[in-house]
């Protein structure tokens, strides 16, 4: 999945917008984040991360080689797995 189809997945799965963030280059950012949402982030260099900040501080959720695997983490993160009984 690429940034564009897991936009479309999140909201499908009813994801609040405000609950995530996607920093890539084709599609434009926001400047005001809530702190600790995670932010699916294309870097410079070619790789994807999943980021988070608060009170200033950034850290890296996870790192990844490429988009699919970076846009299929971020949905898993936010869209739970029901847990069968």
């Amino acid at each position: 999945m690429n940034h564009h189809e897991l936009l479309a997945a999140l909201r499908e799965a009813g994801v609040a917008d405000d609950s995530y963030g996607l920093t890539v280059r084709d599609l434009p950012g926001s400047k005001y984040l809530q702190e600790t949402v995670p932010v699916l982030v294309e870097n410079a260099d070619g790789r994807w991360t999943i980021d988070a900040w608060e009170r200033g501080k950034h850290w890296i959720i996870a790192s990844f080689d490429n988009e699919p695997e970076a846009c299929a983490y971020l949905y898993a993160y936010l869209v739970p797995t029901p847990r069968h009984s």
